[in-house]
């Protein structure tokens, strides 16, 4: 259980997102109308969107002020209410907690759950309950290595020690047999998967290098939460 871990993974997304946005191309910055009235130019404060703040909100009405004042502990309450937990953030592993929150935050939670139990082979539903839960805890490496795409099996190869070209044989098997392997690898693979969804996306062309940025920061802190997690629990993870 990882419930202390959301305090560092809203951390993560608030730096990530930085501060009050009012960007007119940047459609989460617009309210969208209702009865036919214009939509209006609200902005966004540490990622929180115009429509995610007037639902949380209703039936009050928000102006682009409230964004602006938007405090620490509504953004709190917002992210463990609308994202933390409908992720199960709590009962993930360190580490894919904030793989899966993180970009639920970023692309939806349906689209986070959906990545996450393909990787585990769960009911790609968009919905992560007991099911999907007790996947992830069971998973197997030899399941998850043959996910790694190229780029993340070169940089698991970097973090591990070894040769560019030793593609997935016996001393990458050996290591992330270790505790904290699995995690390790669920990270990895998540990482890729994260990369190609933001790629198919239609806003990839202005804003990709930013999502592609984050997501290397993403994976780098959650492989930190790994290691991290392996050695409170008396077996640190080191290549």
């Amino acid at each position: 259980m990882t419930a202390q871990n959301f305090d560092a993974c809203l951390d993560f997304v608030r730096t990530a997102e930085g501060g009050y946005n009012d960007d007119p191309k940047d459609p989460g910055n617009w309210l969208c109308g209702d009865k036919g009235k214009g939509d209006t130019l609200i902005g966004s404060h540490y990622g929180v969107s115009a429509m995610t703040l007037a639902a949380w909100s209703a039936p009050v009405a928000i102006s682009a002020d409230n964004m602006r004042a938007l405090d620490l502990k509504t953004f709190d309450a917002i992210a463990r209410s609308r994202y933390w937990n409908p992720l199960a953030g709590s009962a993930l592993p360190a580490g894919v907690d904030l793989m899966t929150f993180d970009f639920g935050w970023n692309c939806g939670v349906g689209a986070s759950a959906t990545l996450l139990q393909r990787i585990v082979g769960a009911v790609a539903d968009g919905r992560i309950g007991p099911k999907t839960l007790d996947a992830v805890s069971h998973i197997d490496v030899t399941d998850l290595l043959p996910q790694i795409d190229p780029d993340s099996l070169a940089a698991l190869h970097a973090r591990l020690g070894l040769p560019p070209s030793s593609g997935i044989g016996p001393e990458v098997r050996r290591a992330l047999a270790r505790p904290g392997g699995a995690e390790m690898a669920t990270v990895m693979v998540l990482c890729g998967m994260q990369q190609r969804e933001y790629r198919s996306r239609d806003g990839f062309r202005r804003f990709g290098r930013g999502w592609l940025a984050r997501t290397r920061r993403r994976t780098e802190t959650a492989l930190a939460m790994v290691s991290a997690a392996a050695a409170r629990g008396g077996a640190p993870f080191e290549s």
